[in-house]
């Protein structure tokens, strides 16, 4: 696979299981002080929520995608300058950008390095990536047990710390900081999760037949019709990665 993946079937509801323009501003918060100064763009900017997060903190922002149906989502929240484009060729200029961002996008290019060279080449000197990424950690509620059960049957993701590192360090970029930090709270009910998962909105269980992924799903189906309080929405705080490098001077 040389493009990055899109998310064309799910943009009408991507949103409704994944927090919305509530988590993408408190996403853009956990982003924005490790900005540079100028500029942002927002790679993989799918529906907008942490663009249009970013713009209101008062930052010049532009995203790219891949996907055209993502994107006509997004310009129905945010105004600003949003184009048609894969990370691994980004559609701009070398040296024209202050700031790339990726927010759990890094991880859907197929190579991670030579998306954070594009990102290189784009990036002023003296200009930073920031990169939210792998599985979200909360503490343990009935609910989060179950998640993690989901992603206990998710192949390895290839946005680990260590990799994202190296893949930083081989892009020819500094880095500057890397830690597990806090990023959004969200609220879930045991309902919203079982139409999240009967929906295939899992990343994982789209590259699956509907028969494997059926036959995956069906035991976390069940835990979650026999929780008691059905429509109850649990409140977790979620913490994830977070790496902030530099294209040196």
């Amino acid at each position: 696979m040389n493009q990055s993946v899109k998310f064309d079937k799910l943009a009408a509801t991507y949103d409704a299981a994944r927090g919305g323009e509530g988590r993408g501003h408190m996403t853009a918060a956990t982003i924005s002080p490790h900005l540079a100064p100028g500029s942002v763009l927002e790679v993989g900017v799918g529906t907008g929520v942490v663009t249009a997060g970013l713009a209101a903190l008062g930052h010049t922002v532009r995203g790219v995608d891949v996907s055209q149906p993502m994107l006509d989502v997004a310009a129905t929240r945010f105004d600003g300058e949003l184009t048609v484009g894969d990370g691994m060729a980004l559609p701009f200029d070398d040296a024209s950008q202050d700031n790339v961002v990726y927010v759990h996008a890094l991880h859907l290019m197929p190579d991670m390095t030579g998306a954070l060279a594009e990102a290189a080449r784009v990036l002023r000197p003296g200009g930073r990536v920031v990169v939210r990424h792998g599985d979200p950690v909360s503490e343990a509620d009935d609910l989060v047990l179950i998640l993690r059960q989901v992603q206990a049957r998710q192949p390895d993701r290839p946005d680990a710390p260590d990799a994202v590192r190296e893949a930083v360090e081989a892009a020819g970029l500094r880095l500057c900081e890397q830690g597990m930090r806090p990023e959004y709270e969200s609220g879930m009910n045991p309902e919203t999760f079982i139409a999240l998962i009967t929906d295939r909105q899992v990343p994982f269980l789209q590259r699956l037949s509907p028969e494997r992924a059926a036959q995956v799903v069906e035991p976390i189906l069940a835990q979650l019709r026999a929780l008691p309080d059905p429509q109850r929405v649990r409140r977790q705080a979620w913490s994830c990665w977070l790496t902030v490098a530099e294209k040196p001077a």
